[in-house]
């Protein structure tokens, strides 16, 4: 029925301001500009996160990056000013959780 997920849409109020922090806070290589939404590659990853403005909110989804690096990856966002949440440990999954300026969930988990 599906091959692969292809993107990860989160809403942003901002799409330039959201575009500079995705990039500068996170570090995401912009790959396409369709105007009235940005899409980044994430690392070595096939999936890719799209920006777009529209409503933002509460919302149980989140998008799990993984990182190889995951206390210096938390130091570095702490020091950029993001909300960090303390690492926590779910079996064999090291984890923490942030929030973009637009209050959408992200977590970031290394095994």
């Amino acid at each position: 029925m599906f091959s692969r997920i292809d993107t990860v849409l989160v809403n942003v109020k901002d799409l330039e301001d959201a575009r500079h922090w995705y990039q500068e806070t996170l570090e995401l290589e912009e790959i396409f500009d369709g105007g009235n939404h940005v899409v980044f590659k994430v690392g070595q990853g096939e999936t890719p996160i799209t920006i777009m403005e529209g409503e933002t909110g509460s919302t149980t989804v989140k998008a799990i990056l993984f990182s190889d690096a995951i206390e210096e990856t938390q130091l570095k966002l702490k020091g950029l000013g993001v909300e960090v949440g303390s690492l926590e440990q779910d079996g064999t999954v090291t984890f923490f959780t942030f929030k973009d300026p637009y209050g959408n969930p992200f977590e970031v988990c290394h095994f």
